[in-house]
């Protein structure tokens, strides 16, 4: 085979204008990751890749990006070797920037309420790398935590039918936190199981997946005691994201997924990143 086949990337566009981001996306690759019990769990993870490219070059080998990426496979990934493998790919690229995602399930045994049951749990969680240069890099990680929501308008007006010798059945909702942290200082270690943790240690409306009556009954009873609207569930979280020390800044998405209305009700906070939630979901 011939080693001097052309390369058409490399040649000039038609169009000479810079492009901010191309690369590749829903790449499954095998994944490493550490637990904050010990030892290492092993994932699959959908990565995301992408580069910045110059007005005088037509495209970038989507190829590169991946053969970069896999001599790190069989590492445990986090925060200093993305931004190593980051820095690998502008050089291998010739970029000035370079982005990635890894977006992946983390399960954690669920002990349940009151009987001597447990059962894996799967939290959505990624981690996110920006490099614009050998100095500037920034590490994101995310997670999105379960938990129910006891209304308490239908509470309300369940008490105010039973005072009038009638009776109704207050409502509650499967409901979500989609949380994105960026850790403070050296070397930004955070461990996920920490801010699921201080979450859930705030809502204590939570799902469990093995559930026998003694369970339902007492998972019943902290509901009545917790009801809760998305501004109350913000608020709690917002709380348990400000107290913990190694976070330096964070965003917030909780919805609740209403039974009794055709919309989801949502919130959004955030602590100092620019342009909130929905700004931070495009770089």
């Amino acid at each position: 085979m011939s080693k001097d086949l052309p390369d058409i990337q490399c040649s000039e566009p038609n169009v000479h204008r810079p492009i901010m981001q191309v690369g590749v996306e829903n790449v499954e690759v095998p994944f490493k990751l550490e637990l904050r019990s010990g030892g290492f769990c092993q994932l699959n993870a959908k990565v995301s890749i992408r580069t910045d490219l110059d007005k005088d070059t037509k495209g970038i080998s989507m190829s590169r990006l991946l053969l970069t990426l896999k001599p790190y496979l069989d590492l445990p990934l986090k925060n200093k070797l993305i931004k190593q493998i980051l820095e690998d790919i502008r050089k291998n690229v010739g970029s000035s920037s370079s982005f990635m995602r890894f977006d992946f399930s983390m399960p954690l045994d669920r002990q349940s309420i009151i009987s001597d049951n447990s059962f894996p749990l799967y939290y959505k969680c990624k981690f996110e790398g920006q490099s614009w240069g050998e100095n500037s890099f920034k590490f994101f990680q995310g997670v999105i935590v379960q938990y129910a929501s006891y209304c308490p308008c239908s509470a309300e007006l369940c008490g105010h039918l039973s005072e009038n010798e009638s009776q109704g059945y207050p409502h509650n909702q499967r409901s979500f936190a989609d949380i994105l942290i960026e850790g403070k200082g050296e070397p930004h270690y955070i461990w996920l199981e920490d801010v699921i943790e201080a979450v859930e240690t705030k809502i204590r409306t939570l799902p469990y997946p093995v559930i026998k009556r003694v369970d339902e009954q007492e998972i019943a009873r902290i509901a009545a005691e917790n009801p809760m609207f998305v501004e109350d569930a913000i608020r709690l979280i917002s709380e348990a994201l400000d107290d913990m020390p190694s976070v330096a800044d964070w965003i917030v998405k909780c919805s609740h997924e209403e039974s009794i209305h055709t919309s989801e009700a949502i919130a959004i906070n955030w602590k100092g990143m620019p342009m909130g939630f929905d700004g931070r979901r495009y770089l």
